[in-house]
């Protein structure tokens, strides 16, 4: 066994970090890279995350020596210390270098058999501990001894290509420096005095995977939402408000600049907007004209730090949350122009276990926090402030705050974030196990809407919430039908893509329903309209002002996409493409060439396709999207291809 040194444990776990577990971190989102990273990026990316690895490597340098040494003074003979200080040195690196093995490998297979297959977290404990106790029946005795030796001696034939490789690293990014976060300046506040302007405040709160057949917040029927139906009541409702896609990522990239995602193409959870849309937000637009713009989200992927497009916000926070797992992944947004956060929080995928049962029976990302933060950033704001705040429940696990929980489903069942099936196809068998899902859901809305309602209680009680333009939505919605359980993936169904959508003017006591269907993408040129400012570049959306003050409009056809397998630098020739006109909306999987049309007033639940027995319709509803995709493509080529 080589003698144990610090630089030696040191090279020799990063080089097994870089080595071992590095490929199979890069394989499971190796489509992604490919296709959303060009390979000066994707290299950028490599040389930051071996120099990222240096640290964990330190640590466990720095524990194997302290381990060595304790021994050593408990009475342990000079090889047996030595013995244990690599053992544990590495035995974490073999840990992840396992867990990232058999999550690529799982990953894989259920791609390649198109299968529900699916591992809750009792059941990945379970081969955790036969994994162990494999690995202590076969190195029983002594014979751990010699094959730890064997170990070390392999890895440490690999350090000098890693030592070469980090070096290399070194250079690499001296020469091209990634850009850092920086965190919002404290402004002091002078209570003697008001600053304000008579501009408004604009508010943004979207509340994740928020699906409007569930919420049913307009009208009068029976609601989840009594406190988002009391501000309804004073704005604008609108029945039908499409998403533009049916994940966090491309949907909330929509909200912030009005661009669909085949304009925006932050359409991947690696993928950030294209570089030329992402200084074109409304946050920008706003503090070009002397608002402050602030954002505040619960979950990473509706971060504008990972949009790319935080250069626009005086600040942009992540939310508060007691979850280990959000730690090593909210560190690495210290580089928020890569894709670190998605690549090396592999790193640690026990704590994303060990929260599954810290927080056994209610969800760390309460949406209080949200609102606390929210609050904090508002009371240091000196000029009109657009705010937006995105929180997460209603999103898996669906554990609501005591006060709500077993509304709807009595204890007993799905108690434990354990207990809940993870996201994906379901079988026919299977849909009474996924409606208890859904009410476990729909009681994490009624929470939801209550911490709401006390945001909007506190923005009352400041004065603020009367003359504010105020929108509330969502990025997306959930499915708990045709097969699917969640959302992503191919599902475009009316559960994942149709949520709540209000819009309240400033000073506006009046309500009305608008049943007309429109897209989020019509945000952001609404909120630039109805404050006299210009529209992003990039947007595709259209203002809605007129029917805002009930005026007569013309509804305009509403797109939404699935594009996660669509790379940014070949011809659009894959995704899942929608077009809602009135009552009709078709689905067109490009790939297959194959469109689905349904009616939706008479077929809300998409049960019937009607492309064979209305060809006129299905045939002018194809031409919108055909038109729509050729625009787009246009768009693309001028975006990535290169000369």
């Amino acid at each position: 066994m080589p003698s144990l040194t610090f630089w030696r444990c040191f090279s020799t776990t990063h080089a097994a970090l870089a080595v071992l577990w590095m490929p199979w971190a890069l394989l499971k989102q190796v489509d992604a890279f490919l296709g959303f990273l060009r390979p000066t990026a994707l290299l950028h990316d490599l040389a930051l995350a071996l120099l990222v690895l240096t640290l964990p490597a330190a640590l466990l340098a720095s524990l194997g020596l302290t381990v060595c040494g304790v021994l050593k003074r408990l009475g342990a003979s000079n090889a047996a210390a030595q013995h244990g200080g690599w053992a544990i040195a590495l035995t974490p690196v073999a840990w992840v270098c396992v867990w990232q093995f058999g999550s690529a490998s799982w990953a894989w297979l259920r791609a390649v058999t198109q299968t529900s297959l699916a591992l809750n977290a009792p059941m990945r404990v379970i081969f955790a501990a036969v994994l162990i106790g494999i690995a202590v029946v076969g190195l029983r005795g002594g014979r751990w001894r010699t094959a730890l030796g064997a170990t070390v001696r392999t890895l440490m034939g690999l350090t000098g290509p890693t030592a070469v490789a980090l070096v290399l690293a070194v250079l690499w990014v001296a020469v091209a420096p990634p850009r850092l976060l920086r965190p919002a300046p404290v402004v002091p506040v002078d209570t003697a005095a008001d600053a304000r302007t008579e501009q408004p405040d604009v508010f943004l709160i979207t509340i994740d995977t928020l699906a409007a057949i569930d919420a049913n917040v307009c009208g009068t029927s029976p609601t989840l939402m009594p406190r988002l139906r009391e501000l309804a009541q004073q704005a604008s409702c609108f029945d039908r408000a499409y998403s533009s896609a049916n994940f966090t990522t491309p949907g909330t990239a929509t909200l912030e600049t009005g661009a669909l995602p085949w304009t925006h193409w932050g359409v991947q959870i690696v993928a950030k907007m294209a570089p030329d849309v992402q200084p074109h937000t409304l946050a920008q637009t706003l503090r070009t004209h002397g608002w402050e713009a602030h954002a505040i989200s619960a979950n990473l992927m509706a971060s504008p730090r990972h949009h790319g497009s935080f250069g626009g916000y005086d600040s942009d926070t992540v939310s508060p949350s007691p979850s280990w797992g959000l730690k090593p992944r909210l560190a690495l947004t210290a580089l928020p122009d890569t894709t670190l956060p998605f690549w090396l929080s592999g790193l640690v995928p026990f704590l994303d276990t060990l929260d599954v049962y810290r927080f056994a029976e209610h969800s760390p990302f309460p949406a209080e926090l949200s609102y606390a933060a929210a609050l904090e950033r508002l009371a240091s704001t000196r000029k009109p402030t657009f705010l937006w705040v995105h929180t997460l429940p209603p999103h898996d696990p669906y554990l609501a705050t005591p006060e709500f929980k077993y509304r709807l489903l009595p204890a007993g069942e799905l108690d434990r974030w354990a207990q809940m099936r993870g996201m994906g196809p379901f079988t026919p068998s299977e849909q009474p196990l996924i409606d208890k899902h859904r009410l476990r859901y729909r009681e994490s809305i009624m929470a939801a809407d209550a911490a709401l309602g006390r945001f909007l209680d506190q923005l009352r009680q400041q004065g603020r919430l009367d003359r504010a333009l105020v929108v509330v939505s969502s990025d997306h919605g959930e499915s708990f039908a045709h097969g699917m359980m969640g959302h992503a993936g191919d599902v475009m169904n009316e559960g994942v893509l149709r949520v709540p959508l209000v819009i309240k003017r400033p000073g506006q006591q009046q309500g009305q329903r608008i049943q007309a269907p429109v897209s989020l993408a019509d945000v952001v040129p609404t909120l630039a309209d109805l404050l006299s400012l210009p529209v992003p570049a990039h947007a595709d959306g259209h203002s809605l002002k007129p029917a805002l003050l009930g005026q007569d409009w013309t509804p305009a056809p509403v797109y939404a996409m699935a594009m996660e397998r669509q790379s940014r630098f070949q011809r659009l020739a894959s995704g899942q493409y929608v077009v809602v006109d009135g009552a009709f909306k078709l689905v067109l999987d490009l790939a297959r060439d194959r469109a689905t049309l349904y009616r939706l007033d008479t077929d809300p639940d998409e049960l019937h396709d009607l492309s064979a027995s209305d060809p006129a319709t299905t045939a002018r509803l194809r031409g919108l999207l055909t038109q729509q995709l050729a625009a787009a493509e246009q768009r693309r080529t001028r975006l990535f291809d290169t000369p």
